[in-house]
């Protein structure tokens, strides 16, 4: 065994630990980039229906994506805990996604 392939037990490797890093940076990037977005538009939103929205559509669009971004970042702990059942959640939130959107749009 060399000195270079050494790694203590218990440790994370360096590459690990970067790609969390940038993980999470893609995880903020999109939400930041959707809610530059939202205000970028803000005339074509500002003329939606209100009948829908909670507060605003401009504000109901970045809560749904802070909704999102909580989300993400569980769904990303729980990956790293236990990938089988991130699986599990991830197939749950799907179906019932769809049976929301199937619920609310016809």
């Amino acid at each position: 065994m060399t000195l270079k392939s050494y790694r203590v037990p218990g440790t994370i490797p360096k590459k690990v630990n970067s790609l969390k890093k940038f993980l999470r940076y893609i995880g903020i990037g999109v939400f930041l980039g959707w809610s530059v977005a939202l205000l970028v538009n803000f005339s074509i939103y500002q003329h939606t229906t209100y009948q829908e929205t909670w507060v605003h559509p401009v504000v109901d669009g970045i809560l749904f994506m802070a909704v999102m971004l909580a989300l993400y970042f569980g769904m990303l702990t729980l990956y790293e805990k236990k990938q089988a059942g991130a699986s599990v959640a991830l197939a749950v939130l799907g179906v019932f996604s769809i049976l929301l959107a199937v619920f609310y749009f016809l």
